[in-house]
Formats: structure tokens, C-alpha cells, sequence
């Protein structure tokens, strides 16, 4: 017993030799066991929990620009491949007409929230949403204004100029184009007013802007219906009335159409325009020294001679004519081309 006890003590450290490089010799193997095998189970594995949530994400991509017309921004309207399901209201849309900007971190943030299988391949990854608009024109604007200074029983007949004509009021393009004036003020002495106009009337998105201005008072004044060419006599067709701005005319400007209509024009002259007297002339029917024909009339008889004209007469004018057969020298209307009508009074006055 005590020598196999000294053997088996001898052998002791031999067997821990060969123990040792039993497990040094299978190192290797169990660790090429241990990668090989059971780090492809775990890959796969590791894979398997990775690739689940992604297969249920909905894959996407950028929006470039999107114009919106509602009032609120949804998924749709940034990432392009939004299903039905999935296009949720994620924000208010801006103003008409105005921009927001969505940068990369919000749109990423937003992708995580909702699901969507996108990553941003840049900080600079961006989407801008614009709110579609029309903008009121000026003339609106200064319409509102002409018929809410009228309605104070201002005015009659008026015009306006806004001074601050860039002004600009977005209306959604899905709301009527009306528009509200409040705090109206105008100046007698400056002719001057102020005010500010609020569009779409009654809109929670409703934009206000203060606009300034002057007022304009209207007359009737006669003018061209058709251009004209010079020398040519103005009928009574050749007339239409037009509304102009008083301020702007000037002292000789013809303001009565009995001082155009018979007058021969001096030059070409274009319609719709006021008139002024430098443009016209006399129709003149007798000249100084031109032979004329003297006409009197009485209630029993018509009498006519012949006579020197001593002046140039349009018609309706009064001249002098003197009677060629007793050298007398007698006023008469001028009535026609060369013809001159003498008024008598129970005597005849040719003789």
C-alpha cells in the first residue's frame, strides 16, 4: 500500500503534465468549438432580434419641397412612401404663405416615433413645407378702401392710391378672397387716410396689415370716343363722358361738350383722354373778305342778298356783313358755310 501510494505520488505531477497538455492541446479546438459554433448560433440569433422590429418599420424617403393647403402637416407631406395607415397629423402647417423648415434631428425624431424606417444620411438632410397662398391684389385692397370711406357718406365719386403698394396679404387658397377695414381715419386738409385691412374676413388664420393713402375726387369730363385725325369737325357721336381725377386737370382743359362738339381738331388725337383747348379750333364757316350770302327772314317772306364778310365766324357766331348792292353794313348770325342770317325787326334790313 505504501509503495503504490509512493507510485500513484510520483505519477501525480506526470498525469498533471499530461492533464495539462491534454487541455493545452484541446484549447485551440474547444476555442475554435466555442467561436465557430456557438458565436454563429448567437449571430444568428442576435440577427434574428435585429431584423424583426426592422421588417415591421415602414421604409421611406425624403420629401424635397411640399406645398400644403391644409392646416395641419402630416407624414405624407415630409417622407415620401407614407401608407394610408400611417399618415398621421404630426403639426400645424405654417401661414399662407409662409415656410418651415424640418431639420434632420426633428425628421429623425419623428421617423422613430411613427415607426418609419429612416436614418438621415447627413445633418444637412432636410425638408421645407410651404403653406399655398394667393396673394390679394392691390386694386382689391384699394377698392375695400374707396367703398368704406363712401359708405361713411363721405364721398360720392372718389378714387385711392395706397402709398405702401408692396404690401402683401396671403388668403389660404382654399378660403374666399373678403376682406375687412377697420379703424378707418381720413384727413379733410391732407386728404389723407389710414386704415387696416384684415383678410379672410372672420378667419382664425386672417392676416392684418396697416395701409396709408390719399383720396381722389372724380369728375365727369367729355371725351374722344374714337381717335381723330386734324381737321376733323367734332360731332355730338364723336362724345362719351369719362371719370377722371380732378386734381389732375388742368385750367385748359375743356370741361362742356358744347365747346367741343362743331370744333375742328388741330392735330391727332387719341380717345379717352380729356380735351384741351389748344387741341381744338373753330370751325370757322365765313372768312374776313370771303362773298357771302345775307338771308332775312320776316313772317311774310324770305329775302336774300349778297355781302363782304368783315370777319372770320364759326357757327352760331355774330358778324358783320357789309351789303354789297347799298354798301350797307348789317349783323347776322352765321348759320352755315357762307351763309349769314340777319334778324329783322318789322323792317327789312337788306334794303
Amino acid at each position: 500500500m505504501r509503495a503504490n501510494h509512493k507510485t500513484a505520488t510520483r505519477n501525480a505531477p506526470r498525469q498533471l503534465r499530461m492533464h495539462g497538455l491534454g487541455l493545452a492541446v484541446l484549447a485551440p479546438v474547444l476555442a475554435f468549438g466555442l467561436v465557430a459554433l456557438p458565436a454563429s448560433a448567437q449571430q444568428s440569433t442576435a440577427r434574428e432580434r435585429v431584423l424583426a422590429p426592422a421588417a415591421a418599420l415602414l421604409p421611406v424617403s425624403l420629401q424635397n419641397v411640399t406645398m400644403v393647403q391644409e392646416r395641419e402637416v402630416r407624414l405624407g407631406h415630409l417622407f415620401a412612401g407614407i401608407t394610408d395607415d400611417k399618415n398621421s397629423v404630426v403639426d400645424h402647417a405654417p401661414l399662407p404663405g409662409e415656410r418651415r423648415i424640418y431639420t434632420a434631428s426633428h425628421l429623425y425624431a419623428l421617423a422613430r416615433q411613427h415607426g418609419l424606417d429612416w436614418r438621415p444620411n447627413s445633418p444637412l438632410d432636410k425638408v421645407a413645407i410651404e403653406r399655398a397662398s394667393v396673394i390679394v391684389p392691390t386694386e382689391e385692397i384699394e377698392r375695400e378702401i374707396r367703398d368704406a370711406l363712401i359708405s361713411q357718406d363721405r364721398f360720392e365719386e372718389i378714387d385711392v392710391d395706397l402709398f405702401n403698394r408692396g404690401v402683401r396679404i396671403h388668403i389660404p387658397t382654399d378660403r374666399p378672397m373678403t376682406m375687412r377695414v377697420e379703424q378707418l381715419s381720413y384727413d379733410d386738409r391732407s386728404q389723407r387716410f389710414q386704415a387696416t385691412v384684415t383678410a379672410p374676413a372672420d378667419d382664425p388664420e386672417a392676416q392684418s396689415v396697416q395701409v396709408t393713402g390719399r383720396v381722389y375726387t372724380l369728375v365727369d369730363v367729355p371725351v374722344l370716343a374714337r381717335a381723330v385725325l386734324p381737321g376733323a369737325v367734332i360731332k355730338q357721336s364723336d362724345i362719351v363722358w369719362k371719370k377722371v381725377r380732378q386734381v389732375s386737370l388742368s385750367g385748359n382743359v375743356v370741361a362742356q361738350p358744347e365747346e367741343i362738339i362743331g370744333a375742328v381738331t388741330r392735330r391727332p388725337l387719341a380717345p379717352d383722354r380729356p380735351l384741351r383747348t389748344t387741341d381744338l379750333k373753330p370751325n370757322l364757316l365765313t372768312k374776313r373778305g370771303d362773298r357771302v350770302t345775307i338771308v332775312a327772314t320776316t313772317a311774310n317772306m324770305r329775302l336774300t342778298a349778297t355781302g363782304i364778310v368783315m370777319q372770320d365766324g364759326a357757327d352760331g357766331d355774330v358778324v358783320q356783313v357789309t351789303n354789297t348792292a347799298t354798301k350797307k353794313i348789317v349783323q347776322g348770325r352765321v348759320i352755315g358755310p357762307n351763309l349769314v342770317e340777319v334778324v329783322t325787326r318789322g323792317q327789312v334790313a337788306l334794303n
